[in-house]
């Protein structure tokens, strides 16, 4: 993807791709990752297709306005800084961003005052999903000071002590797990005696990998 280096390829950039953008990442955030989001090319057509519904809105409500100071380009900026600054907050971040919430998140209302004096409602954050992509990145890496033993696809066991110096990947990288502590496991998975001189044990779990963390 080319960086835009003009004002006016930057002007264009925010006026057919970041409304969409901004509308995506909100999205992922408040009700969880979807299958096209593992992908950059359903995620820029998303984006694009997001901004262009947008820019038609903006185009309506706006009108020749808006044609001006997409064409303008640097001219718009160096004369009006600040309404460049705030068009662009305003129509590439914030619409888009507060669209996206209330479509796609569950926002919940509670009463506040401004000054101190005047009452009105606000929105409190709220999702339909968890953002966290698999039960994995959720709980593994916050397991510690607790056994672990993994179940290899061959029938082997291979486990320890997982606490403060143990380690977990998570997405996007694949799963693995490093074991400060090991232990050898016998063949019916119950926890033996300390391996001599162990430093730790690294595992590259796989599909059909079995890991289980049990109480002191």
């Amino acid at each position: 993807m080319t960086i835009p280096t003009t004002a006016y390829a930057v002007a264009v950039f925010l006026v057919l791709v970041l409304p969409g953008i901004v509308y995506g990442v909100v999205r992922a955030t408040v009700s969880g990752t979807r299958p096209h989001d593992m992908g950059w090319t359903p995620r820029v057509l998303q984006a694009i297709l997001v901004s262009v519904l947008l820019d038609t809105v903006y185009l309506l409500v706006l009108g020749k306005s808006a044609v001006n100071w997409v064409t303008a380009g640097g001219g718009t900026l160096r004369a009006h800084p600040r309404l460049a600054a705030l068009a662009v907050l305003g129509l590439g971040l914030l619409i888009p961003a507060v669209l996206a919430y209330l479509r796609h998140g569950e926002p919940r209302w509670h009463q506040a005052t401004v000054m101190g004096r005047f009452p009105v409602r606000v929105p409190t954050r709220g999702t339909t999903n968890s953002p966290v992509p698999t039960a994995w990145d959720q709980v593994a890496s916050r397991l510690e000071g607790r056994w672990v033993r993994i179940r290899l696809g061959d029938g082997r066991w291979v486990g320890g002590w997982f606490a403060t110096k143990s380690f977990v990947s998570t997405y996007p990288q694949p799963r693995d797990i490093f074991i400060e502590d090991q232990h050898h496991i016998a063949p019916d998975g119950t926890i033996g005696d300390q391996v001599y001189a162990t430093a730790g044990v690294w595992v590259s779990l796989k599909d059909g990998d079995i890991v289980e963390w049990l109480h002191p």
